[in-house]
């Protein structure tokens, strides 16, 4: 067993394989956790079914236990938001869309723009939290294939529903709009925690500007964008 703090919130791994250990050594604390999270094998063997592949029981452990993790989060006023994290000037912006539309392109682009001025927090599943009314959102060893995160948080102030187009071009969303556009890339919990989870993104969307980006893969499309969103 060993604990890892993320979120804010230390955790203990009760682990069967050494590889979760070191998927999250960048994380790892002595602080005492406030719950512990294990798998049995059959929970292991039923994230096989859920990707699109046979891969190792000790990479299948690590989906397992972030499962529960984001579970256990609703009760921490949080939940896990599929997406790319990036930190900005002072912004904390969340790229979503579906999987292969190119959120991480867009970030690179973000990256190759503004250098030093712009960081990847977690390439893929960041964790949000309320606290005192403000949404921060986090990094976690999970964060895709590319394996980009950092053990830091930012304060969530826009979130960005991406898609392909042959123009860029940037646009406020209507309110009646976001939570539909939103839920899609959240993980609902079962059981009792789907009302915490909902309360927690109704929260989090009050305190965040939301955009929609059309974007092509010149560099033109993060200068649009952040024009839009910083530069505004």
């Amino acid at each position: 067993m060993f604990n890892i703090k993320v979120a804010d919130i230390a955790i203990g791994i009760e682990n069967k394989y050494d590889y979760i250990k070191i998927l999250c050594r960048d994380y790892i604390t002595d602080s005492e956790p406030q719950f512990s999270v294990s798998v049995t094998d059959e929970e292991i063997a039923r994230e096989n079914s859920e990707q699109p592949g046979d891969f190792p029981v000790a990479y299948l452990e690590t989906l397992a236990v972030y499962r529960k993790i984001a579970e256990k989060l609703s009760e921490y006023n949080g939940f896990l938001m599929h997406g790319v994290l990036m930190s900005a000037e002072g912004h904390g912006i969340l790229l979503t869309a579906e999987s292969g539309t190119g959120k991480s392109t867009h970030a690179a682009l973000w990256l190759k723009l503004l250098g030093e001025r712009c960081e990847i927090i977690n390439g893929d599943k960041p964790l949000i939290r309320v606290i005192d009314g403000v949404a921060y959102a986090y990094g976690t060893p999970w964060c895709g294939k590319e394996g980009i995160n950092k053990n830091a948080g930012v304060k969530l102030t826009d979130i960005c529903f991406l898609e392909r187009g042959a123009e860029n071009s940037v646009c406020e969303v209507k309110k009646n709009e976001i939570i539909q556009n939103l839920l899609p890339s959240i993980h609902i919990p079962s059981g009792d925690g789907v009302i915490a989870v909902l309360d927690a993104v109704d929260a989090a969307a009050k305190g965040a500007r939301f955009w929609r980006i059309a974007c092509n893969m010149a560099i033109s499309a993060a200068e649009t964008s952040y024009n839009a969103i910083i530069n505004k």
